[in-house]
């Protein structure tokens, strides 16, 4: 393939030119003295490529093979014309195993390919081992093979799984779109652990939580854990008590990518639909060692019927069966949040490495969730009445959640943005808590007996 320009490929990719240069050569003249070319070096300080550091040789080359597929099909043509140039009769052009595409000009690398390059002729055994779905190329999910056979078919065309696909394209991470094929969003969040005001107790047990996923890993490889599947964390509790971004803190300390999957989007009336959307997700997060947050999980996890009733009940608990059976074998972790812990299955419940049970904030954490966005806030100006009983009016007038209390403060910042003025009066504060007691309830008819004290001095 000389007439092809091989630096305006990446590394992969020129290493496999030379690798199809070396191969032909030693089939055109048997006895050849040219080495095979090994493939390029990777470190793990390169973190944008780390990513391929499990595989071996022989595997990165598959993966070249599925790259020039999608990104520099003209390869194979090229390939071709050297073939033929080179006295290539008609058998060993087909032991190629150039497909030609249909209603395309270009054609393809298959397994065929594959095997022209790695396989000795008495060592084919060795080389259908690279497929089998223990191997790290399907393990691993580089490439999109039927997971309904043991090896694929040899003239199956070689394709990368998006994933992989775009990491080698753009050097950079991939992140699945939300669809139906993968309901689920990545969770991320700017916050930090000094904005999750939670009473004693609770806090506790997220201490807890936070050492277990920061040192999951290295727990995993101790004496007697070796083997042990992932940690599992059950949050309960009202809505906008913290357990969202508590889900989001706790991927970032893990250091790993956490998604939400979006349970309206699992589930789904017809027979078997669930469990497939199930696995996809679950395959695509093994792959790529993610965590998994299902937020109201109530629809999926909740408990079973006694199996005697409808045959959608029937099929439903199948649905939970399966769920039970990738609950216990998924090797990441899962965060589950409900608002309702009663309707959680005890056999999942039991499943579960930690519980943490989030409750509407009692008076004293109240004061402290007023005190943190409001009190240290440098986007507002408060009157000094407003604070001056410690917050302790605002936390005894209305029992309010800490989502109540951000929105109210985001509230704060849009009026103060809208009149251009940073101050807020303290009748400022008793209208705006008016305001939006109307639309969200707590101060509604309270906010005028609020910031009446002179202060002294």
């Amino acid at each position: 393939m000389k007439s092809i320009n091989t630096e305006t490929y990446p590394p992969d990719l020129q290493w496999l030119i030379s690798y199809l240069q070396v191969r032909c050569q030693q089939v055109a003249k048997p006895g050849t003295t040219q080495v095979l070319p090994h493939c390029p070096g990777l470190l793990e300080a390169e973190d944008d490529q780390a990513w391929l550091l499990p595989f071996s040789q022989d595997e990165r080359l598959v993966i070249a093979l599925a790259l020039a597929n999608a990104s520099a099909p003209e390869i194979w043509g090229r390939l071709l014309a050297d073939a033929v140039d080179a006295g290539f009769d008609e058998q060993a052009i087909n032991r190629l195993g150039l497909v030609q595409i249909s209603q395309t000009k270009y054609l393809q690398a298959s397994v065929g390919t594959a095997r022209f390059l790695l396989a000795k002729d008495d060592e084919h055994w060795a080389f259908w081992q690279l497929f089998l779905p223990q191997a790290a190329l399907r393990r691993l999910g580089a490439l999109a093979l039927p997971a309904t056979r043991a090896v694929p078919a040899i003239d199956m065309v070689l394709q990368l799984n998006s994933s992989y696909q775009c990491q080698l394209l753009t050097q950079q991470p991939w992140q699945p779109q939300y669809g139906a094929e993968f309901p689920a969003t990545l969770l991320t969040t700017s916050k930090t652990w000094d904005d999750l005001v939670m009473d004693e107790k609770t806090g506790i047990l997220l201490d807890q939580a936070r050492k277990w996923v920061h040192h999951y890993d290295e727990v995993r490889q101790q004496p007697g854990i070796v083997g042990a599947k992932g940690y599992r964390l059950l949050m309960a509790g009202p809505s906008g008590t913290g357990k969202t971004l508590t889900a989001a803190l706790l991927g970032q300390a893990a250091g790993k990518p956490l998604y939400r999957i979006d349970v309206s989007n699992i589930v789904d009336k017809y027979v078997g639909e669930t469990s497939k959307r199930l696995r996809q997700v679950f395959d695509l997060a093994e792959q790529h060692d993610w965590i998994l947050f299902f937020d109201e999980g109530d629809a999926l996890f909740g408990k079973r019927s006694n199996g005697t009733g409808s045959s959608n009940e029937r099929y439903a608990n199948q649905e939970v069966a399966y769920l039970l059976y990738k609950l216990e074998e998924y090797q990441g972790m899962i965060f589950l949040a409900t608002n309702h812990k009663g309707a959680i299955d005890a056999a999942f419940e039991r499943r579960f490495d930690s519980l943490v049970t989030f409750s509407k904030p009692d008076e004293g954490t109240r004061r402290r969730l007023w005190q943190h966005f409001f009190g240290q806030a440098n986007t507002l100006e408060l009157d000094p009445r407003i604070g001056a009983g410690n917050w302790r009016e605002l936390a005894e007038a209305a029992p309010v959640s800490a989502a109540w209390i951000e929105k109210f403060y985001q509230y704060c910042v849009m009026q103060t943005t809208a009149k251009r003025d940073r101050y807020i009066s303290a009748e400022d504060m008793r209208t705006y808590l008016h305001w939006f007691s109307a639309e969200r309830g707590y101060f509604d008819g309270k906010a005028h007996r609020l910031f009446l004290r002179e202060l002294v001095g």
